[in-house]
């Protein structure tokens, strides 16, 4: 494991110490060990999370230094084109980014309305390439933002990555003024997406998210939920490879084998007969969506 340092939590949402694992996978995208992490779902409030699970420190060797190179390139911007039709009308309002990246949504943002006032905070980016937006390279926590500062607070697929959500709902909440709006994009634990595709970005995605857990946060620190939005333009939710892994999980395939390329001739064949059915329910419909 190298100096990686594994630490076992208790639910994010409710607290409870008790779960269920649904899954094991490791970092099939880098493969920095060969360690499967656990996917667990709380028995209480329903939340899927990873545990064990790196540390704040240690997690930093599964982001690579380029990690948020090259968003200003034209598939991000037709991305960020889309996740404005999911703000309010903006005109001279105070709004933050969580997990700004290098400020490429930001500056998409401003663009649009120049009047806005932008702020963005990453923990993982030393810095922004726009010099109009005001940056914070810390935890959204230790910021020190003042109560009802701002208007719109906007997280694109940002709270899966956390170590602590509950932390940064609790924040928000403060820092949202009255009528302030949070938008924010989420993976979705009950799609085939994560449950049978195992797509999610494990371990980068440390928590998974459904209706009901967001329910129980929103409670928690006191938001109002106005709208749901299954929605895969932004991120391809789709469950495709449900098909394909259900069938290899069945033949006793293991993520190690599929790897190192240990596979028989009927494990062979039977993958194709996986892929041949994904692409064939994939045509059928779009409907499997994250958050």
């Amino acid at each position: 494991m190298g100096n990686i340092i594994f630490e076992h939590v208790a639910c994010d949402c409710c607290g409870e110490k008790d779960y269920k694992l649904r899954y094991r996978k490791p970092d099939n995208w880098l493969w920095v060990n060969q360690f499967e992490f656990p996917v667990v779902e709380c028995v209480k409030c329903g939340l899927v999370y990873v545990n064990p699970r790196p540390t704040q420190e240690s997690m930093r060797a599964y982001y690579p230094k380029d990690y948020h190179d090259s968003r200003d390139s034209e598939g991000h911007v037709k991305r960020y084109s889309i996740q404005t039709e999911f703000l309010p009308k903006l005109s001279d309002e105070k709004v933050l980014d969580i997990g700004c990246a290098r400020g490429d949504f930001l500056h998409f943002l401003k663009e649009l309305n120049p009047n806005i006032k932008s702020y963005g905070v990453d923990f993982y980016s030393d810095k922004v390439n726009y010099k109009d937006i005001t940056f914070v390279n810390k935890e959204l926590p230790d910021c020190g933002f003042k109560d009802n500062e701002f208007d719109l607070v906007t997280a694109w697929a940002v709270f899966e990555h956390l170590h602590s959500p509950d932390s940064y709902f609790a924040q928000v909440a403060r820092i949202l003024k009255q009528n302030g709006k949070f938008v924010f994009v989420v993976t979705n634990a009950e799609s085939l997406y994560g449950r049978k595709a195992y797509a999610e970005d494990i371990p980068r995605h440390l928590y998974h998210f459904s209706e009901k857990s967001l329910a129980s946060y929103a409670l928690k620190h006191g938001f109002s939920i106005s709208k749901v939005v299954y929605d895969d333009r932004l991120w391809d939710g789709r469950g495709t490879g449900a098909c394909y892994y259900s069938l290899q999980d069945f033949f006793g395939m293991t993520w190690g084998k599929r790897h190192f390329g240990q596979i028989t001739c009927l494990q062979r064949l039977i993958g194709y007969i996986g892929h041949a059915l994904d692409r064939m329910i994939t045509l059928v419909g779009r409907n499997w969506t994250r958050i």
